[in-house]
């Protein structure tokens, strides 16, 4: 049709070259395997999400709970402090009696070990401190070195810490609830997998298009644009995906599997939470009066302490007695620093 009048144009079948050059075109107007993919892909991005928050509550409780360590190794720190002094002062007190021969060789003997025993627990108390300043430290993102770690100042002691803790109520989503709220997106997300699925049981509608020219010459002359004529069309086809109806069912079988897991999973974390938090609960009021009565334990032991000071300077007592109040005061402060500790891991856990 393009050749001019009486003009003889040579056909494909009965030249001895032809050859083609376009661009083929194919645009899917429905395809069944893209119905949700962008969903799928905002599921993906949303469970992403998720994770990061997890990620960020978790490293904020790391670092609440290592505040507290902080603050417990001071205030233990602080106490061996003063029991070396306390037993220095003793140690020197049984030397000057033991001169005078009021005091017994075993009795001075065990006013030296105790001041020794002392000074180990100093030193290993000093190691904590620093261990728990330097783990601070790290969690928070700051550099750690020996001079920020010697320099760290904390603002609270224990009763201040716990109280703030006790009066603290958080706004902000658990880490619980972000746990809850990422398994609801993974079961929104097996979902609209399982739609994709079935939607591939339908057909594709694809619209096609070549935009080109042919070649059609007894001789090879790929350059003589006289032999060149245009050969462009346009059109629709439909795909059946009738031999892929086998495969598509034993997906859409296991992707149906895979949504009743992911739904029973999300039970599973919904029982398990609310039988932590009835234990943790529960957990939390032992807590509460175990760091109440160590309290007034504590505080029982040191006027003990005190009264015992009081009779050994007057002569009631032994030196024995003495150093057994004051060993039953030690156990009674590591008593109330371990209840502090449990009750601000209790409260750190409930609050995130």
């Amino acid at each position: 049709p393009d050749a001019q009048e009486g003009e003889l144009m040579y056909l494909r079948f009965n030249t001895s070259w032809n050859a083609s050059a376009g661009l083929n075109l194919s645009y899917d107007l429905f395809s069944p395997e893209k119905v949700n993919r962008v969903g799928e892909q905002k599921q993906q991005l949303k469970i992403q999400q998720y994770d990061e928050r997890i990620s960020e509550k978790e490293l904020r409780e790391q670092v609440a709970i290592a505040y507290a360590e902080c603050v417990i190794a001071e205030e233990q720190l602080r106490s061996c402090v003063q029991d070396t002094t306390y037993y220095a002062l003793l140690l020197s007190n049984a030397g000057d009696l033991y001169k005078k021969e009021q005091l017994s060789l075993v009795e001075k003997n065990k006013a030296q070990q105790a001041y020794n025993e002392s000074v180990a627990n100093c030193l290993r108390a000093e190691k904590i401190a620093a261990d728990a300043r330097a783990n601070l430290l790290f969690l928070a993102g700051a550099e750690v070195t020996p001079q920020t770690v010697a320099t760290l100042q904390l603002e609270e002691d224990i009763p201040t810490l716990l109280s703030k803790m006790e009066q603290h109520a958080s706004t902000s989503v658990t880490g619980k609830e972000l746990e809850v709220m990422k398994q609801l997106e993974r079961v929104s997300l097996a979902a609209l997998r399982t739609g994709s699925a079935e939607w591939k049981y339908a057909p594709t509608l694809s619209l096609n298009g070549y935009l080109g020219t042919n070649y059609y010459n007894n001789e090879l002359r790929l350059f003589n644009d006289r032999y060149w004529r245009g050969n462009s069309y346009l059109g629709l086809s439909l795909k059946i995906p009738i031999s892929q109806s086998l495969t598509t069912a034993k997906e859409v079988s296991r992707l149906r599997l895979q949504q009743r897991l992911e739904e029973a999973s999300l039970l599973e974390i919904r029982n398990r939470q609310e039988k932590e938090r009835l234990q943790e609960q529960s957990q939390l009021v032992v807590q509460r009066e175990s760091y109440r009565l160590s309290e007034e334990n504590m505080a029982i032991s040191e006027q003990n302490l005190e009264a015992a000071q009081m009779q050994y300077e007057k002569g009631y007592i032994l030196q024995q007695e003495l150093l057994s109040e004051q060993l039953k005061a030690q156990f009674a402060r590591q008593s109330y620093l371990q209840a502090a500790y449990d009750l601000f891991t209790g409260l750190v856990t409930m609050k995130h």
